[in-house]
């Protein structure tokens, strides 16, 4: 017998690593033809963040995204960046990027005053110019500002910066602020349980994320999609255990000998498994303290898919499984004590 459920689920992630200082430098230099360098040591590892910091100085210096170039992650030639981890690189790199953009433009605006005969403080950057606010016929191309401030004023607009997250770290009373700030995800899920076999089939998948301002939107999408399938993936076949003893010592059941050969054994979610109706958005909010007003869209939009297919689970046949992932041994394992149960008269468990 088919039977469906619905689940849903929330949670909430740490924007950058808690507890500890985790900062990131950054290099920006724009040449005499307006072309721009990014030197970083924050590693795009796949997940989209050197696009994400091209874009970002690209709009605040004005010129165009495929002028920019980004050098990264070289240890022996770029600042320092703490790691790819904590989702942190939108955030923490963003910020280093916009305050080396802060003293390149700093530049561009002290130099461009001269020629226009204006003050800096009345200069702003719009489609490639740079713009008097209050006499908008004086106008000075980017470009041409940055080779007036290195050959006419003899001014390299070059900018060095590092930002470090804010956070106090948690005191023997736990008390403490661990992270700068917070992002969060939900996702829906509807699956069908064959009560038979145990085979649980995902038929939509609904997720959300709280992103800030979405940098890249075609890159938040596919964080969405692709998380969306990893959880699934989390939830229903992936099954390292046991993979190494726990913190309180070497459990009975370990097994020293077990090995994940190949994809064939470790059976990751693929496109073949996606659910029929796969959807995933993004909430735009206003980070204050974000670059742009951005947050993240990296590790978390798989964290909530699991559990959302476990209370659908729950939702369709009236079981927990909390030891994923949910194969269909251990469903069949547990309607059968269910059944039992039911028959006993004994109250079902709670998990």
């Amino acid at each position: 017998m088919i039977k469906t459920g619905h689940g849903i689920a929330g949670c909430m992630y740490s924007l950058t690593v808690p507890n500890g200082p985790n900062p990131c430098a950054a290099h920006v230099q724009m040449r005499e033809d307006g072309s721009v360098n990014i030197q970083t040591g924050a590693c795009d590892i796949g997940q989209g963040s050197n696009t994400a910091l091209c874009m970002m100085a690209a709009e605040f210096l004005g010129v165009p995204l495929e002028n920019v170039s980004i050098y990264q992650a070289d240890t022996a030639a770029t600042p320092y960046d703490f790691g790819t981890l904590s989702s942190r690189l939108t955030y923490v790199a963003g910020r280093a990027v916009l305050a080396a953009c802060e003293q390149v433009r700093d530049v561009l605006f002290e130099c461009a005053a001269r020629e226009l005969r204006t003050r800096e403080n009345r200069l702003y950057i719009e489609d490639g110019f740079i713009v008097d606010r209050y006499d908008s016929h004086k106008r000075l191309p980017v470009a041409a500002a940055a080779a007036i401030s290195q050959f006419g004023h003899r001014k390299l607009p070059m900018g060095a910066a590092h930002f470090y997250p804010f956070n106090v770290p948690i005191d023997g009373d736990g008390q403490g602020e661990p992270s700068d700030t917070l992002y969060y995800h939900a996702t829906a899920a509807e699956v069908d349980v064959d009560t038979e076999t145990g085979v649980v089939t995902v038929r939509k998948l609904y997720a959300a994320v709280d992103c800030g301002f979405a940098i890249n939107p075609m890159v938040v999408s596919g964080q969405q999609d692709g998380g969306a399938l990893q959880g699934m993936g989390f939830g229903l076949t992936e099954d390292m255990y046991p993979y190494s003893a726990c913190a309180d010592g070497i459990p009975e059941d370990f097994d020293p000998d077990f090995r994940t050969l190949n994809y064939s054994d470790y059976a990751i979610a693929t496109t073949m498994d996606a659910p029929e109706e796969l959807v995933g958005t993004y909430i735009e909010t206003h980070e204050p303290e974000g670059p742009f007003g951005a947050k993240a869209a990296g590790e978390i939009c798989q964290n909530s898919t699991a559990p959302a297919i476990m209370s659908a689970i729950h939702d369709a046949v009236g079981i927990w499984i909390m030891d994923l992932p949910a194969t269909p041994e251990k469903i069949l394992k547990k309607l059968k004590e269910k059944k039992e149960n039911e028959e006993s008269g004994v109250a079902p468990d709670a998990k």
